[in-house]
């Protein structure tokens, strides 16, 4: 009732949805679980977020993407790179294609023409003539909701029809978005790994070092261990 109201009930109130909206949220799942002190934090918390959004990328009304920042906004909320899990784009309410952390989308078929991922996936279908429906469901983490959905069409369409075809293009479009920021998240991950992983095998080597200079260990079995360590 808040889109109608300005107004979302919370467990000890109400919370305007304009303050909501200037925090960068358009939708707060489950909001009867937030008390308004966790309200004001959240909102105290996204400030500099959506402060400093500013979109290097825009699909058409669909997508927004800050590269500098590592933001986007999609469905009326502002989201951090981190916050994305996985993605479909859904036909009728069937899944087309997937992608997202650890996936790739369509086969490689994505940077191709217009239409390639959906045509790469469904080539062997029977088509229909008719799309009642196509949206692009985001599935998202440590944020204040687990999906959101982007429309692309919402009534009856001929598949043949520019629009259609125009729905396809801007779907190829956020979802080749998507998935690059998924890889970039994974880039990161991965990097971090092993970062930690050289820290670790540093830290090692220094308590034999300390072993070696104690006497405690010879010097071949100090650089026995340290080839270990540093994978050699």
């Amino acid at each position: 009732m808040g889109a109608f109201t300005g107004k979302v009930n919370i467990s000890d109130g109400t919370i305007c949805t304009n303050c909501l909206n200037t925090a960068g949220i358009g939708q707060l799942e489950n909001p009867a679980t937030y008390a308004t002190t966790d309200v004001k934090a959240m909102i105290a918390s996204r400030t500099p977020l959506v402060q400093t959004f500013s979109p290097t990328k825009k699909i058409g009304s669909y997508l927004q993407i800050d590269d500098t920042h590592k933001a986007f906004k999609a469905g009326g909320s502002i989201f951090e790179f981190s916050n994305l899990l996985n993605f479909e784009l859904l036909e009728d309410g069937e899944t087309i294609t997937k992608g997202g952390l650890g996936r790739a989308i369509a086969g490689g078929l994505l940077f191709g023409g217009v239409g390639a991922i959906v045509g790469g996936v469904t080539g062997g279908k029977k088509s229909k003539g008719v799309c009642n429906s196509m949206r692009l469901k985001i599935t998202l983490r440590n944020c204040h909701c687990s999906m959101v959905y982007i429309p692309f069409i919402m009534n009856e369409t001929k598949t043949k029809s520019f629009v259609y075809k125009a729905a396809q293009s801007s779907a190829q479009e956020c979802l080749s978005a998507l998935q690059i920021i998924a890889d970039s998240c994974q880039s990161e991950v991965a990097a971090q790994t092993v970062n930690q992983s050289s820290a670790s095998a540093a830290d090692e080597i220094i308590k034999f070092k300390q072993l070696l200079d104690a006497g405690v260990i010879t010097q071949d079995e100090f650089d026995a261990k340290k080839q270990q360590l540093l994978g050699l």
